[in-house]
């Protein structure tokens, strides 16, 4: 089974302060879980030896120096971005895949359409990575877990819909159960998703493509070696981004 960890980055409820909403999930298959956890923890002993209970990596507040990032000159907290995101970089096909989905305010209609859209988006790519995964022999399932953002319910009853009549992408036979929801602070595979959500919002709406080409290599199609597949800008017409390495969806 893959565990499909997945945060955002940016506010469907604030265009005054973004030109895009991004959702990014990691596909973690099951036996890889406690790996990719010790990796991050051996993170944390590296920068902080003499703390032992588990701190949480959010990735804006490290490069921001927030909370117990305060303290820590620049240069340690971009060496500790750095050691963060090889956890993700240095994962292998098959046991961690990477998706993004991300909507450009142009596409937007209203809060509630932004993140239905993006959702579908995201989830529609999960599940044919999954059927893929399918036809080639191997029977894996997902099951999607997300960070806590206070629309869980809103997140529940999209993803009913989805079930019963399908998205754009298809239908959702491959992503069994509800959606379960997650502190960040309890996960590391959440922390994962958080810093990949960081690395494509800081791509399109700051046009920082320093993490992004950190786990470029990791996105669905990329990391088995053939067309990216997993990296995804939701445009509207007639707006078009210029050297964008995202694939595009135009809505309207």
């Amino acid at each position: 089974m893959y565990l499909f960890y997945v945060d955002e980055s940016g506010d469907v409820s604030r265009w005054q302060d973004q030109d895009n909403f991004v959702l990014a999930g990691v596909a973690v298959h099951e036996g890889q879980v406690r790996i990719l956890s010790e990796a991050l923890n051996q993170v944390q002993r590296q920068f902080f030896p003499d703390i032992h209970v588990p701190l949480e990596f959010h990735a804006q507040h490290i490069r921001s120096g927030k909370g117990r990032f305060r303290a820590m000159p620049y240069e340690q907290r971009a060496a500790l971005l750095d050691a963060a995101y090889d956890v993700i970089a240095s994962a292998r096909f098959p046991n961690l895949i990477a998706f993004v989905s991300a909507i450009h305010v142009s596409a937007v209609q209203s809060s509630a359409q932004a993140l239905e859209t993006c959702l579908e988006d995201i989830c529609g790519c999960f599940n044919l990575f999954l059927f893929r995964k399918f036809k080639a022999g191997y029977k894996d399932k997902g099951l999607m877990i997300m960070d806590r953002s206070g629309r869980d319910r809103r997140v529940r009853e999209l993803m009913s819909d989805f079930e019963h009549h399908g998205t754009r992408l298809g239908y959702l036979g491959n992503i069994v159960d509800v959606p379960y929801f997650a502190e960040s602070s309890r996960t590391r595979m959440l922390q994962l998703a958080d810093l990949l959500a960081y690395a494509a919002g800081r791509y399109f709406n700051s046009n920082d493509n320093t993490y992004i080409e950190k786990v470029f290599p990791r996105f669905d199609g990329v990391c088995q070696g053939g067309d990216l597949l997993g990296l995804r800008h939701i445009v509207g017409r007639p707006y078009w981004c210029n050297d964008c390495i995202a694939v595009h969806t135009k809505l309207h």
